[in-house]
């Protein structure tokens, strides 16, 4: 790695999404990087270094393609097990529990989000005073979500028409 011959290149860019990237080192060190930063971002295209160029690569007028978890922490901070909302949404209060869910499953890779915890989030996302059983009744019936366990350890779970539903909630947010 350290070979005398080989120049020392730097490379810098900002994507339009506002992701950065700097490196330096002999070009496949700084290839390696940046095809996996790109992966790390869901970006797959594969756009190799001009040679001779040390100051960096032009990404294109192509926005990046994200990952589906980088579209739920545009929409959703963690705080612990408590997932907030970045920007208030005036969304009726099942639309956001259900978007709470899916969100759970993606950041925190629950595949069911505990009463106790969907509780918390809620109040978070200053939603209080409601049983979540009475809230979630018309989504269970509608197929969106199923409930087991009773009282205090009871869990939500999305099906997948109701993780379909909450992305597409998600994807309204995001172009919002």
């Amino acid at each position: 790695m350290n070979n005398p011959t080989e120049p020392t290149l730097k490379i810098r860019f900002r994507l339009p999404k506002g992701e950065e990237f700097e490196a330096e080192g002999p070009r496949e060190f700084i290839e390696s990087q940046r095809n996996y930063f790109l992966q790390l971002i869901g970006n797959t295209q594969n756009t190799s270094l001009q040679s001779g160029s040390g100051s960096g690569i032009n990404p294109g007028n192509n926005a990046p393609q994200h990952t589906e978890q980088y579209l739920w922490e545009m929409i959703f901070k963690q705080d612990a097990d408590t997932l907030i909302m970045r920007n208030k949404h005036k969304l009726p209060t099942t639309d956001i529990t259900l978007l709470l869910i899916a969100a759970a499953r993606i950041l925190l890779q629950k595949e069911e989000y505990s009463a106790l915890e969907l509780a918390k989030s809620l109040k978070a996302n200053h939603i209080e005073g409601m049983r979540l059983d009475r809230l979630l009744a018309p989504a269970m019936q509608a197929g969106y979500l199923s409930a087991q366990g009773s009282k205090r350890s009871r869990t939500y779970k999305l099906s997948d028409s109701g993780f379909a539903k909450a992305y597409m909630l998600a994807e309204k947010i995001r172009q919002n």
